[in-house]
């Protein structure tokens, strides 16, 4: 029997469960750092979700969990009108300030569980690196409901590829000596375009996907890779002290190497339409319900 690992989130008065939920609402701690240090998409990307979907400027589109709003101001600045369902009442407000110049755009602080679908009202279900956070049997069928008749849902996510044999190995030895729960074998790209590939076309209520790649690289410096890690759920639930001493030996490790890393990873599109079966009917849509700001 392997022994168990140690409890990191031992400081926490709640179970697993309570524990996930509490992760999935960790990012109003840390609202300007997300904006400045996580990956964003290129333009590319959204033009091939214009091209690809056949919606013309002025469609309208549900975003889940937009954050502070790096994925909805490329679709505001393309002309479409955009409702952005966001749990964190900090990120939520972040995201209403950068979008402020555009009337068409509405962010509002509510999960997308909570919401009251509107049928039939949306072009595009757009989510950027959020849908994991949503359980799959509602976020699916949510979506579907939520699209008008040919509408379409589109993942964008942000893969990293594994990192060099020796900083890996250096990186998850210090992993298992202050965080180890943290400590897991990564997916390559691929592998985690077909398992979010399979999960849409399992859903059975989307064709399958249309996927691009869209492959990138940075250099960061070892403060530059922390605040990165700073800003995901896993790290921000640590307690102080094994923040403080996880980050000190990262830092450590990085400026052994020159102090500096180079991050490959590629951003991915997921682009799928909603099957016919999951059209609304006339008296869901209202032929079609128009979507209110009050809805």
């Amino acid at each position: 029997m392997k022994p168990r690992k140690p409890d990191i989130y031992h400081h926490l008065p709640l179970k697993s469960a309570g524990r996930r939920e509490l992760r999935r609402r960790s990012f109003d701690s840390v609202v300007e750092l997300y904006d400045r240090t996580r990956p964003t998409y290129p333009e590319q990307l959204f033009d091939d979700i214009v091209q690809l979907s056949g919606v013309s400027p002025g469609g309208r589109v549900l975003e889940v969990g937009p954050g502070t709003g790096q994925a909805t101001l490329p679709m505001a600045r393309r002309g479409f009108s955009i409702l952005g369902l966001e749990l964190g009442s900090k990120m939520a407000a972040f995201a209403a300030a950068k979008l402020e110049d555009f009337p068409n755009v509405e962010i509002r602080n509510v999960a997308f569980e909570e919401w009251k679908v509107a049928p039939g009202c949306f072009d595009i279900v757009m989510a950027a690196q959020a849908f994991h956070w949503v359980r799959p049997i509602t976020g699916f069928s949510r979506s579907a409901r939520a699209l008008k008749p040919g509408g379409h849902l589109a993942q964008l996510w942000n893969f990293g590829d594994p990192w060099p044999e020796n900083f890996h190995a250096a990186l998850n030895g210090i992993y298992r000596k202050y965080a180890p729960r943290i400590v897991e074998e990564p997916l390559t790209p691929e592998q985690h375009i077909r398992k979010q590939a399979e999960k849409i076309t399992g859903s059975g209520h989307f064709a399958p996907a249309v996927i691009r790649r869209y492959p990138w690289q940075r250099k960061c410096t070892a403060g530059e890779y922390i605040d990165q890690l700073r800003t995901q759920s896993s790290h921000i639930l640590l307690s102080p002290g094994t923040q403080r001493r996880l980050y000190g030996a990262i830092r450590t490790l990085v400026d052994s190497l020159g102090g500096e890393i180079t991050q490959c990873a590629v951003a991915v599109l997921l682009l799928a339409r909603a099957k016919a079966k999951d059209r609304p009917s006339v008296e869901e849509s209202g032929s079609p319900r128009e979507w209110r700001h009050d809805d």
